[in-house]
């Protein structure tokens, strides 16, 4: 993520150093491994977790190569490795 340096740059060393298949996490456990808070934005918009878009914060997932599947209501999200889908 050299090119990309963000403050989302942590969550995308978390996901290549634990490299599970499946991690469920709570927001509040992603903003732990960011050492932020998430934008308003995370846990009201399905938008802001689409893998699909140029935002920093899909290319810290999708180049560590996990599709996020958030829970709005729960307040939680599922990376997913890419292969598994």
């Amino acid at each position: 993520m050299s090119k990309r340096h963000s403050k989302y740059e942590p969550l995308y060393k978390f996901l290549k150093s634990k490299n599970p298949k499946r991690l469920v996490m709570t927001f509040i456990e992603v903003e732990d491994v960011l050492g932020s808070s998430l934008p308003v934005s995370a846990s009201k918009y399905m938008a802001w977790w689409d893998g699909s878009s140029q935002h920093t914060q899909a290319y810290s997932w999708t180049k560590a190569g996990y599709k996020a599947n958030p829970n709005l209501s729960e307040n939680k999200v599922e990376f997913v490795k890419y292969e598994l889908l």
